[in-house]
């Protein structure tokens, strides 16, 4: 699973680490939860950084509440569940950018927050699907993507039994590539390299969604 992830790069960085021209502004985030705009380079407009929601609202959706149990999807599953299969085919594949992501242990009756970060990339993407669902009211696009997720190597299983599928960087423009049939991008899906990947405790301030600031990052040392 992944709920929660860190996007706090400028948009310099943005430039530097992808190959776009344009990027929408955005401010960075210490602690995205569903239903937060985010960061995603779409394969409809692969030159742009643009923001859309996290959490997959579906065209056939009938308010954006579906959102918030469709922030993730399984890799295994991608083209038998309906939500995701027609976006599979139709290569509404998404890049979700970020710089680490938040996962829980319990300890007794308490949760306690670590952060995965790739030491040799500051800047990296997760897999991702997106979508757009008209709004009847507002008679407006939401445009909404939800992250997929992956058997996890062992950093994560240690924490978890499922880690968002983080691209290697030769593997982001493939799978952008609309006209690749989709079963051909499944073999990208994998765990990431366990070496390649450092975890360390932060401050349990980090559950609460509503907070959003630098330090929630940090490590944490208190036992």
């Amino acid at each position: 699973m992944c709920a929660r992830y860190t996007m706090s790069k400028e948009e310099t960085d943005v430039l530097r680490s992808f190959n776009v021209k344009t990027i929408d502004p955005f401010l960075p985030s210490y602690n995205t939860a569903p239903g937060m705009v985010s960061a995603v380079i779409t394969a409809d407009v692969p030159d742009r950084v643009q923001q859309y929601h996290f959490g997959l609202v579906p065209h056939w959706a009938k308010d954006v509440k579906i959102g918030y149990k469709m922030f993730n999807a399984r890799s295994e599953t991608l083209l038998d569940v309906q939500s995701f299969k027609p976006l599979m085919n139709k290569g509404k594949r998404c890049l979700v950018l970020a710089d680490g992501f938040y996962e829980w242990k319990a300890a007794g009756k308490e949760k306690l927050p670590y952060r995965f970060v790739l030491p040799e990339r500051e800047l990296f993407a997760f897999a991702g699907l997106y979508s757009h669902w008209l709004d009847p009211v507002k008679n407006e696009w939401y445009r909404s993507f939800t992250i997929i997720t992956t058997e996890p190597n062992k950093t994560v299983s240690n924490l978890h039994n499922r880690m968002p599928v983080i691209l290697k960087k030769e593997e982001e423009q493939l799978w952008l590539v609309q006209d690749i049939p989709a079963k051909e991008v499944l073999p990208l899906l994998s765990a990431y390299p366990d070496q390649e990947m450092n975890v360390f405790r932060v401050s349990k301030e980090v559950n609460k969604a509503i907070n959003n600031y630098a330090d929630l990052m940090l490590p944490h040392n208190s036992q």
